[in-house]
């Protein structure tokens, strides 16, 4: 789909699950955006600065269906799950937090906080099931505080059904939180249409935008009732007052954002976002399925353990073999750029994948497939 706009290390890189290829423009996004003001503005540089930052909420606001407004960005998903949490009105009753085994262990570290405060995590079932609507039903009982759910789950790729999950949530006076760090840039995700109240995501994936440009999305009603504790003077409604005495929340999700904003992140971030929207997500989505298509057809019955239905899975696999080290030697000398989770196989497709990326991963793991 696009190969000559990435850094490709290897022949073949199956990796965007964990680092998504870095953009060839990533450099002059970073020189523009950060670098080069710095040598040149002297004490105007925050203005360029500040301008970088809103651009790159700009720059990712249609690839997740949000509002610029509605972003705050942050150094890592795990930061803002800590703001959103600690960021919650106290409700009588409500002392329970519902998330489910397979969410990826940073959401579990930072929900795990809330036990200093009063709260008991409730872990769902993981598998296949969190699919099903009716599988998250005890996160909508009026003793829970907050659900979280993960968009694409990164090792199983099944997709929760966010939009259901978020409406029963409203109903049921819930919180919801919805982590989309392993679907951003190749799985549609619709903020503005699904509405949680929260949203945490990250560039360094399918966005191919590198770390430190996280983000927290917050519906705007949902950020009126909140007070983050982590806060400074970026969250403040007039940053530049410099009334020591005197704090008030800025409106929105900038009351998320805390002290001085990073700035080198979301320029050279920007480089992704750019090629991620030229494209477009829903484009970027339908080529990735038909390459995992393409790979499952070339599989034996069994050899997959994660999701394989179409319309019910992310970009990601996890391929079953006999012996992953021998396996993996194969890979590497068939220069096939992956890791592992659970001993498999692990791999995700993106728009600079195509079929012949396919068929050389068939050809190194046929002698080692389980099926």
């Amino acid at each position: 789909m696009d190969r000559d706009k990435f850094h490709l290390p290897g022949k073949h890189y199956f990796l965007s699950h964990s680092v998504g290829a870095q953009p060839k423009a990533m450099d002059a996004a970073l020189a523009r955006g950060f670098a080069e003001p710095w040598r040149k503005a002297g004490a105007g540089v925050w203005d360029v600065w500040l301008e970088t930052e809103a651009r790159a909420r700009a720059g990712l606001a249609p690839l997740i269906g949000a509002d610029a407004h509605d972003i705050c960005l942050q150094s890592n998903v795990s930061s803002g799950i800590s703001k959103i949490l600690f960021s919650l009105p106290e409700r009588a009753g409500r002392t329970k937090i519902v998330l489910s085994e397979d969410d990826f262990p940073t959401v579990g570290f930072a929900l795990a906080q809330a036990r200093r405060i009063g709260y008991e995590l409730v872990f769902l079932p993981g598998g296949a099931r969190l699919a099903d609507p009716d599988a998250w039903a005890p996160a909508f009982e009026d003793d829970v505080q907050l659900v979280a759910a993960t968009r694409v789950y990164s090792n199983s790729s099944v997709l929760a059904p966010a939009a259901e999950i978020a409406r029963r949530a409203r109903q049921a006076g819930v919180f919801s939180l919805l982590d989309v760090a392993q679907a951003a840039g190749a799985v549609p995700v619709r903020l503005n249409e699904w509405a949680p109240d929260f949203a945490v995501g990250t560039s360094l994936k399918y966005l191919c935008g590198g770390p430190g440009a996280a983000f927290v999305w917050v519906r705007g009603d949902t950020a009126a009732q909140c007070a983050p504790m982590d806060v400074g003077w970026f969250s403040h409604e007039n940053p530049f007052e410099m009334d020591i005495r005197h704090f008030e929340y800025a409106k929105g999700a900038a009351r998320y954002t805390g002290g001085t904003p990073s700035i080198a992140p979301p320029a050279g971030a920007l480089a992704g976002f750019e090629v991620i929207a030229a494209h477009g997500v829903d484009a970027i989505y339908a080529h990735n399925q038909a390459l995992l298509s393409q790979l499952f057809d070339g599989l034996p019955d069994g050899a997959v353990q994660s999701a394989t239905s179409e319309g019910g899975r992310g970009s990601g696999v996890l391929i079953k073999v006999r012996d992953y080290d021998a396996a993996a030697a194969d890979l590497s000398e068939a220069g096939v750029i992956h890791d592992t989770r659970q001993g498999a196989v692990r791999l995700s497709v993106h728009l600079y994948n195509d079929e012949n990326d396919i068929d050389t991963l068939l050809a190194a793991l046929a002698a080692h497939l389980v099926g």
